[in-house]
């Protein structure tokens, strides 16, 4: 039997597609990596006229536990600079039973924050056991009312369900 080469089936250091994905670890860790493309580092540096490499990489981190976050509603929110070839990065000695979501971003002359790319929420695990008859997740509380302001009602075309040949 003849051996394939190896050469041809490395894997590619970078995809050139934007990704920012958050995954948790434990109840109090969470691990997050990202790529950015080539034309989003193209389009940010001719926006602020400097090099993409010498530009902060910064990380937001947002604890948006029981909230419709809007972007600026979140109970806190920690930054961390990164090093210019970070690709992930863990955080430590978070709360449990928290949700988070995090930014990737720079800062501009004036430390204005200018977010790039947002994840994906995650809700990290609970560190005790739950009592009888107490619910495992909580729900947000303004999706148990009827009547919100600035919620958006699904469209049409949002309410058809897909065919399925198994539906009877």
């Amino acid at each position: 039997m003849k051996t394939l080469p190896i050469a041809g089936f490395e894997v590619p250091d970078r995809y050139n597609k934007d990704l920012l994905h958050l995954m948790a670890v434990s109840a109090n860790s969470l691990y997050v990596y990202w790529e950015i493309s080539d034309r989003r580092r193209w389009l940010l540096s001719q926006h602020f006229e400097c090099d993409y490499g010498v530009m902060p990489k910064v990380i937001r981190l947002y604890d948006v536990t029981h909230q419709y976050f809007d972007g600026n509603n979140a109970h806190a929110s920690w930054d961390v600079v990164t090093t210019p070839e970070a690709a992930n990065w863990y955080f430590h000695q978070l709360a449990a039973n928290r949700t988070y979501l995090v930014d990737i971003g720079t800062y501009t002359w004036e430390h204005d924050f200018i977010p790039l790319l947002r994840s994906n929420c995650v809700a990290t695990p609970r560190d005790s056991e739950a009592l009888w008859g107490e619910p495992l997740q909580s729900v947000v509380p303004e999706a148990q009312t009827a009547q919100i302001s600035h919620r958006l009602t699904p469209s049409f075309f949002e309410n058809i369900q897909t065919y399925s040949p198994y539906a009877r």
